[in-house]
């Protein structure tokens, strides 16, 4: 195998703990909803709530920023073993480096949307808390 496929045979397992993560996360914000229904509720409970979907929020930006790295890490690699190797195999490397690169920009894009997005929650807890 060569040294620059070895960092992108981690992205399967990454993948699974930030499915893992994104269920607690999903998990979390019924929770939270279920309790903004009940009229007896505290809101220290639901802040307390709000805190821990944070917490997983920076676990899962954590998780895609990894996956970036180490995509990035193999792009680097595979662009330079295509630049010194210009053989038969050249199509094979050129696609894998493009597979790559497309998967550095999703993960770019997924740290922005998960960081949006519990920002647009927290906002939304908020004011569901505070409308009285």
């Amino acid at each position: 195998m060569d040294n620059w496929v070895i960092p992108l045979t981690l992205l399967p397992g990454i993948g699974m703990m930030i499915m893992s993560t994104s269920n607690l996360a999903t998990a979390i914000s019924t929770e939270i909803n279920n309790l903004l229904e009940r009229q007896d509720c505290k809101p220290t409970l639901i802040e307390k709530k709000i805190s821990q979907m944070s917490l997983l929020n920076v676990a899962m930006v954590c998780l895609y920023i990894s996956a970036a790295v180490f995509a990035v890490a193999g792009l680097i690699e595979g662009i330079f073993k295509l630049r010194t190797e210009m053989h038969d195999g050249t199509l094979h490397q050129l696609l894998l480096v493009i597979g790559i690169a497309a998967l550095v920009i999703a993960s770019l894009l997924l740290i922005t949307f998960s960081m949006r997005a519990v920002r647009i929650k927290r906002n939304q807890f908020l004011n569901s808390i505070h409308k009285d």
